[in-house]
């Protein structure tokens, strides 16, 4: 369990790779404080298991893009605590402001968000020669939105919400493993 802001904590349920369960994330008002994240990967640490990075050499940076704070929340408590060094755009223009201010290892994004959606942004970052080579994660909870249809795109990758935790970070590390091969 984890403390969100505004005194929300959120409760993750973490499924083995073959469990038939669906996910589900369960929000609790309660006032007193917990520290730190919890979450253990059933094969072992964090880093062992996701980090493709070496102790002596920088973390990827992913900038997170997503409307809702809670959503960004878990996700940044999620990637630095794998050691990940995070950052966090509130809507679609945000998120191309950072790009290009800074471009990050890797981009994962809500495919519905206001002033930009991440339909937007990406065909904003492929077409900018400095942000173009920027894999792009789409994370969304739209289920009309076919994984076929965001990769054919050129989303690198789809994650549907919710997921699961391992899922996610699993294909993170994937993503950025293959561009580091590149």
């Amino acid at each position: 369990m984890l403390r969100l802001g505004g005194g929300k904590y959120v409760s993750l349920m973490i499924m083995d790779a073959g469990e038939s369960a669906s996910q589900e994330i369960v929000y609790h008002d309660l006032i007193d404080t917990i520290s730190g994240l919890s979450y253990k990967c059933p094969n072992g640490p964090l880093d062992h298991r996701f980090n493709y990075f070496s102790k002596n050499s920088m973390p990827p940076t992913i900038l997170i893009a997503d409307d809702h704070d809670d959503n960004r929340e878990l996700l940044r408590i999620l990637l630095a605590s794998a050691g990940y060094d995070v950052r966090e755009a509130r809507d679609g223009s945000e998120c191309l402001n950072c790009a290009l201010d800074e471009p990050p290892d890797l981009i994962v994004m809500d495919l519905s968000m206001p002033v930009l959606d991440g339909w937007g942004v990406l065909r904003e970052l492929k077409a900018n020669q400095r942000t173009q080579m920027i894999p792009c994660m789409a994370v969304t909870a739209h289920a009309d939105v076919g994984r076929n249809k965001a990769v054919e795109t050129g989303f690198i990758a789809y994650v549907s919400k919710p997921f699961s935790s391992d899922h996610l970070l699993q294909t993170i590390a994937t993503v950025l493993a293959n561009r580091r091969a590149d």
